[in-house]
């Protein structure tokens, strides 16, 4: 079957999985809970929060029930669980059929499936720039189907389990296990992505709702201020103008040239589990707040509200332990200024949903203990990058001056939401615009977020910490410049002024320009994407031997492809079996780094050098692999007295093989 068309209907499937397995469950909890006014809402807004409740929620349950049960059980409990909300669904989809609502969802699926799926033209396959991260989604979740949880560790065959926030992957590994032969762990997080998309709207209809600051403005008016500003990007698209002047080549992903802020699709696309840790956050956040602002809530009401925020926080962390370090310091001011003002009650709601959290983390946060040995400090102390200072000075004034032009750093990284918010405070008097706890959970989740970010790092490969935990600050900005934008509004229309228009256009062209770079970043004459385009017509043989492997070869063979390229993706993204290891950065999800070191210095050389069969054996022997894949790219193939060749090979096309290492011989 042709990539392509496998692909769209695998995510077709995904989505449509994402019913019962996402949207119903949160359905039904917010029927069972009634949080955030669930039960009186509008139908149209009642499915986005179901979508929220799902995204926001299941994570931390289906954690618990893979690790006691397994998936086939967490998938069937999350279906009985949409039963029960499968009639009031409905009934809500039937009385909110929006034409135009209907055409942005497939758009939205469209822009998703251009992003994640395989161009195949039936001679090449041409795969986008997101499978740098697609193979870690992909095989993460394939070790979740295969094994449970906590999951192997997918670049690095080894006793322990992998040490990595895992809580998406539980969804997207009930999808592709529903989804049988029609699904893969691609096409789950793909599927997935939609429904993160969607719960994001849910998140921004329920904050603007609760802070109380869009309450005279006509709801269409509202919805298409959020529409318009989701797009929009960062400025970074001067950053790549002023890099093409200077090195006269086009850099296909924008936001490299400074320190991440991505804009909402392509986080969306790009690292969904991320953007769910925050909207997790911000759902316990305001689980909280809506009770807080009650005069006299009653016990159900509390005991609803503590125990959704419990689950949340728990989600958070087991989605995005990034984002969780951000809304745990929001949280933690948000405590500090409840004891200060004496409000106890309100203060011992918000403690009794961390120690709840805490507890439902409990596994979680013990097996990624237990199972990271990479060493030394996760995070440290580091100024945040700004490109355009990068070689102008060395340190310690580089880092003086990142320092001072902090601000500047961050309001070309938000764009039109930097200016958005600075024009909602000089429109909204501060005791309007923290009168009601959603209102000043807005600037404590902004402040500590861009604090955090702007002062620390992550220390495990790229700077993660810097570039997610903002996620909580641009809810916040996005929130603030609608609020603006409705107040400087007349007749039902949207007035931007000048600037703000001004950044609205570059913040459209920095996202228009990263999604082209996805798939044109073939034509870059820069290196690493030259590397990244590899031969088009090797991986689509490699699909295909990969896919013929899962069918014919033992799940637990330990299956092999050169680790020589920085990055290799193929095993990842189509494979089935494990790895002995991935490339380079195998120890992502926690392996020793020696390990990995030696491994690939054992490895490598089978495909790097010319060795006879006995060498080859000892050496994939010693690593524990169990068969190897060649290709035409790599060295001993081209040798006609190769090991490559005098050996039987179990899958042989003319250009992959597949030869059991029991079988090598000189």
């Amino acid at each position: 079957m042709n990539g392509t068309f496998s692909d769209a209907c695998g995510v077709v499937v995904a989505t449509l999985l994402g019913i019962p397995l996402v949207l119903l469950p949160g359905y039904a909890l917010g029927r069972l809970t009634g949080i955030l006014g669930f039960r009186a809402l509008v139908p149209g807004d009642r499915l986005l929060c179901g979508a929220l409740l799902g995204i926001g929620l299941l994570p931390a349950l289906d954690s618990l029930l893979i690790e006691a049960a397994g998936v086939p059980a967490a998938a069937l409990a999350a279906g009985a669980a949409g039963l029960v909300a499968l009639r009031p669904a409905l009934r809500d989809l039937r009385d909110s059929r929006d034409r135009a609502a209907l055409a942005l969802a497939l758009l939205w699926l469209g822009v998703v499936a251009y992003a994640l799926i395989d161009v195949d033209t039936g001679t090449a396959l041409y795969r986008p720039v997101t499978v740098i991260d697609l193979v870690k989604h992909a095989a993460l979740t394939r070790a979740i189907v295969e094994h449970g949880l906590p999951p192997v560790d997918p670049f690095f065959a080894r006793p322990e389990r992998a040490g990595y926030y895992y809580g998406f992957y539980t969804l997207t590994a009930l999808v592709d296990w529903a989804g049988g032969r029609l699904v893969d762990g691609r096409s789950a997080f793909a599927g997935l992505a939609f429904w993160t998309g969607l719960a994001l709207l849910g998140l921004l209809d329920r904050l603007l709702a609760a802070t109380g600051l869009v309450a005279d403005a006509a709801p269409r008016l509202v919805r298409r201020a959020v529409l318009l500003l989701l797009p929009a990007g960062s400025l970074d698209i001067l950053l790549v103008v002023a890099d093409r002047a200077t090195s006269g080549t086009w850099l296909p992903i924008p936001e490299w040239l400074n320190e991440q802020v991505l804009n909402w699709p392509a986080s969306l696309v790009w690292v969904p589990h991320h953007v769910a840790g925050a909207l997790a956050g911000w759902l316990g956040l305001l689980a909280l707040a809506e009770v807080a602002d009650r005069t006299r809530p009653d016990r159900r009401a509390e005991a609803a509200a503590v125990g959704v925020a419990g689950l949340a926080f728990a989600a958070c962390a087991g989605l995005s332990v990034w984002v969780c370090l951000g809304t745990a310091g929001a949280a933690g001011i948000w405590l500090t200024l409840l004891g200060l003002e004496r409000r106890w009650r309100a203060a011992a709601r918000l403690a009794a949903a961390g120690l709840l959290s805490a507890a439902l983390a409990a596994p979680y946060l013990l097996s990624v203990l237990a199972n990271r040995t990479d060493g030394g400090a996760p995070i440290r102390f580091s100024i945040r990058r700004f490109g355009p200072l990068d070689g102008l000075v060395d340190e310690p004034a580089l880092s003086a001056l990142r320092l001072v032009l902090l601000p500047l750093n961050y309001y070309a990284a938000l764009g039109v939401c930097a200016a958005g918010a600075l024009l909602f405070w000089r429109l909204v008097p501060r005791r309007e615009a923290h009168g009601r706890e959603a209102g000043r959970l807005l600037t404590l989740c902004a402040a500590a977020s861009l604090l955090l970010g702007g002062v620390l790092r992550s220390a495990i490969l790229n700077n993660d910490l810097g570039a997610r935990v903002v996620l909580l600050a641009q809810v916040a900005t996005l929130v603030w410049t609608v609020v603006a934008l409705t107040r400087l509004s007349e007749a039902r229309r949207l007035r931007f002024p000048g600037l703000l228009a001004a950044l609205l256009a570059l913040g459209y062209a920095t996202t228009l320009y990263g999604f082209v770079g996805m798939r044109a970043y073939t034509a870059s004459d820069r290196p690493a994407f030259a590397r990244l385009a590899g031969r088009p017509d090797i991986d689509r043989a490699l699909r295909a031997a990969y896919a013929w492997a899962g069918t014919h070869l033992p799940r637990d063979l330990v299956l092999q492809q050169s680790p020589v390229p920085r990055r290799v993706f193929d095993f990842g993204l189509y494979g089935l079996q494990p790895t002995g290891v991935a490339d380079a950065e195998a120890r992502l999800f926690g392996a020793p780094p020696e390990a990995v070191a030696s491994r690939l210095a054992d490895v490598a050389p089978i495909f790097r050098d010319r060795l006879d069969g006995a060498e080859v054996r000892r050496r994939a022997e010693a690593a524990g692999i169990g068969a190897l894949v060649v290709t035409a790219q790599d060295a001993p193939w081209s040798g006609p007295d190769s090991w490559v060749w005098r050996s039987q090979a179990v899958y042989a096309d003319p250009l992959v093989r597949i030869l059991r290492v029991e079988d090598l011989h000189d």
